[in-house]
């Protein structure tokens, strides 16, 4: 049933329990520890044992003071004298366990605070070495509304640094999710899903472990005093850990050394990188014809691990450009391939996309949905540009492709796990014209349309709830 007023209490009860869990669109879990038992797992961690000879931090560094019990990791900063060290407190980090490279990071942390503490959460290099180093998360016990992003680069002997910060609420006082997406050219720093600094200057290309910890003391923060009040704790519901479903979607990225067009793409025939008329950003991909009329079929694709069962969606946005414009029976389509293990097509869901008689100079959007079939071991998105013999030429653009599973339910608008009155929400907020979720449109059953039967359609799955 659909909620009403009296609902809407448990339904932004059910809204915070959200934002605990469900896999961001567009991204696939590669990793991730929820502290579900009652010991740090030594499988994904190990706790440093040591006093810590850098930037003149106060604390020792013991592995008692990293607990986990109900669903909690707790790092615990105390004024305690051991190691020689006036203070003790924890570290965690999954070298030697685990490290990606590229992706999302994201953590669900309560800070501590008053003066002298030093939260942090961020990533080395795998296996070793300094710098780089980027700092997802920082904050100041004396400054508990701050958080800090930054991106450190260069040698020990001449570091260089990018630093952004975002004033919020009170981090000490509720749990908030802070997360980077680190792509080969740039890193995006989220708080709670929203975006406050993206990072461009000599972004890292090597793989990177994840660290959490609260520090005591140091240059940056200064040291406690009469004002500092300890036990503090640093509380931790979950890190989780992405790689994108689709990579480089928009074709801004040219890789690790900014020389690879179509990076992450895999391509055949006639296919370029276009600057002119891109959708977003500053680039699009382009798939052309031959002119002397051969036959030719170019094409991209990109695929993503799948499993039988799992409902998935791809497309891209197409655009027909008017001073190279598509000609004659010249076609292009975007297709779901469902590939097995062993590499081969087990079946293909297709949409055309352009002809010679789409507008011109206008992105239109074309997607396929479908339900793997048994056998399935890879979800592969394919654009084609199809060119018959005897056909002029003529070219189509690219851009924002997208790659996903979805959920079960596809009135989980938001695809937070839920069933609830924000996808309600969400959706009227699309359909208004105004605001849409990420890789979702008011075109909800993807005939090409905005119309009465989508804003029926949703409502429909909406009022089954799915179940």
């Amino acid at each position: 049933m659909r909620p009403t007023c009296a609902t809407l209490a448990s339904l932004l009860f059910a809204a915070a329990a959200a934002a605990q869990g469900g896999t961001p669109s567009g991204w696939r879990l590669t990793w991730s520890d929820e502290f579900s038992g009652s010991s740090l797992d030594n499988s994904r961690w190990f706790a440093q044992n040591i006093a810590w000879p850098y930037n003149n931090e106060q604390q020792y560094y013991t592995p008692s003071a990293v607990t986990v019990s109900g669903g909690l990791l707790r790092i615990t900063a105390d004024r305690r004298f051991f190691g020689g060290r006036p203070y003790t407190s924890g570290r965690i980090e999954s070298a030697g366990r685990f490290s990606q490279q590229y992706g999302r990071f994201e953590a669900r942390i309560k800070l501590p605070r008053t003066q002298g503490l030093w939260p942090a959460f961020w990533l080395l290099p795998s296996p070793s070495g300094w710098p780089p180093e980027i700092d997802i998360m920082e904050m100041l016990g004396h400054e508990p509304t701050r958080v800090y992003f930054t991106n450190h680069w260069g040698t020990v002997d001449n570091l260089r640094s990018q630093t952004s910060s975002f004033a919020g609420p009170d981090f000490s006082e509720d749990f908030h999710v802070f997360a980077a997406e680190w792509y080969p050219d740039r890193i995006d720093f989220f708080v709670d899903g929203v975006r406050h600094a993206t990072h461009r200057n000599s972004i890292p290309q090597m793989n990177m472990f994840i660290i959490l910890n609260t520090a005591v003391g140091g240059f940056w923060p200064g040291y406690p005093d009469q004002t500092t009040i300890f036990p503090q704790h640093m509380l931790v519901d979950y890190v989780r850990v992405y790689q994108p479903t689709l990579a480089n979607a928009s074709f801004e990225e040219y890789g690790p050394n900014g020389t690879t067009p179509l990076f992450r793409w895999t391509g055949w025939g006639n296919r370029f990188i276009e600057i002119q008329r891109p959708r977003t950003h500053t680039r699009s991909a382009k798939l052309f014809g031959n002119f002397t009329g051969a036959p030719n079929t170019s094409g991209l694709w990109q695929q993503a691990p799948a499993s039988p069962g799992q409902r998935w969606k791809a497309g891209a946005w197409w655009l027909n450009p008017a001073n190279d414009f598509m000609r004659s029976t010249n076609t292009t389509d975007t297709r779901i391939e469902w590939i097995n293990a062993a590499g081969s097509v087990i079946s293909t869901l297709r949409v055309p996309s352009l002809n010679a008689n789409s507008p011109r100079d206008i992105y239109i959007r074309s997607a396929v949905e479908g339900i793997a079939p048994p056998g399935t071991a890879f979800a592969r998105l394919v654009l084609t540009f199809n060119q018959p013999g005897g056909s002029a030429a003529g070219a189509a653009f690219i851009d924002d492709a997208w790659l996903y599973s979805l959920p079960a339910c596809p009135a989980d608008f938001n695809n937070d796990g839920f069933v609830d009155f924000f996808d309600f929400d969400d959706f009227i907020t699309c359909f208004e014209g105004r605001e849409c979720p990420p890789e979702r449109s008011s075109d909800f059953n993807d005939d090409g349309f905005s119309d009465f039967f989508d804003f029926d359609e949703f409502m429909s799955a909406f009022d089954q709830s799915c179940d």
